[in-house]
């Protein structure tokens, strides 16, 4: 009897170790989809969601989330960008992306590759994303300084008068100065 005990124990032990297992690093980038609805919330059709931690534009304003998730008001005509303040996957496959501090989608992750991503509802409703290959997270960010013609000093304090002798910085430039 201690032999088969000990076999079901190594047997769900093999299939817990098996278990598929999601990271949310595997999510980052753009995924679209077609027909996804999520009537708990109201939704009545997802186009696209991005997720990845960055800059995004939204409403003429960039602001700095983990996505976006575009979704089509078929009652007003319009596309309505909510926010995605955070996305996570528990241990047991279920992704969460929570919208606007307020809601959350909720999936079970069937099938998760580098292209596309299936989940289903918990009401048994199944859907198919496809990433967009060119996306990522940010893809880059460049930063443009006005021209600071100050002068500072090794300290890092802006000097008016150069009075001494010494090594200055002008213009991101060091400058040495003998008189």
């Amino acid at each position: 009897m201690k032999k088969f005990y000990l076999f079901v124990l190594l047997l769900v032990s093999a299939v817990s170790a098996n278990a598929q297992t999601f990271d949310e690093a595997d999510l980052v980038g753009s995924w679209t989809t077609t027909g996804l609805s999520y009537a708990q919330l109201g939704i009545t059709k997802i186009e696209n969601i991005t997720l990845g931690a960055g800059l995004y534009t939204r409403n003429d304003r960039t602001v700095y989330t983990n996505g976006l998730i575009t979704v089509i008001d078929e009652e007003r005509d319009r596309i309505v960008m909510e926010r995605v303040p955070d996305y996570y996957i528990t241990n047991n496959n279920k992704l969460h992306i929570w919208l606007d501090d307020s809601f959350a989608l909720q999936f079970i992750i069937e099938e998760l590759t580098p292209t596309t991503l299936k989940v289903r509802t918990y009401d048994g409703q199944s859907y198919s994303f496809t990433k967009d290959s060119s996306s990522s997270a940010v893809q880059s960010v460049s930063v443009t300084r006005p021209a600071d013609e100050s002068t500072y000093n090794l300290s890092g304090q802006k000097v008016e008068n150069i009075t001494a002798d010494g090594i200055y910085i002008q213009n991101g430039q060091k400058r040495v100065v003998k008189r």
